[in-house]
């Protein structure tokens, strides 16, 4: 079975996402990490930390974009319970991967 390929745009519309009661959506992750290996993540959802309007905010995603993420597998006292991933290390969003080229291979 052949998995769904998105583009990057559709992948950072479905992280930010919230759900019917204004929540933010639980997803599952897949990334590459700075050493080349692979990383994954169960359940995560966005964090409100950085804002729009903070000074560490970053909306254009031609800058190096990072999304600041929850993990909801550890205890929020951990040192593990947020941590930021570039967009351009993302590999997957709920199992479909991220096609992050712009159209110039057709």
């Amino acid at each position: 079975m052949a998995r769904q390929i998105i583009k990057r745009k559709i992948a950072m519309a479905l992280i930010r996402s919230d759900d019917a009661r204004g929540r933010p959506s639980v997803h599952s992750i897949k990334y590459r990490k700075k050493d080349g290996s692979i990383g994954c993540k169960k359940r995560v959802s966005k964090s409100f930390s950085l804002l729009p309007g903070s000074g560490k905010f970053r909306g254009n995603i031609n800058l190096g974009h990072e999304f600041q993420f929850i993990n909801l597998d550890e205890p929020p006292d951990s040192k593990k319970y947020h941590f930021r991933i570039k967009i351009d290390y993302l590999i997957e969003v709920d199992g479909m991967v991220i096609d992050h080229t712009n159209g110039e291979f057709k």
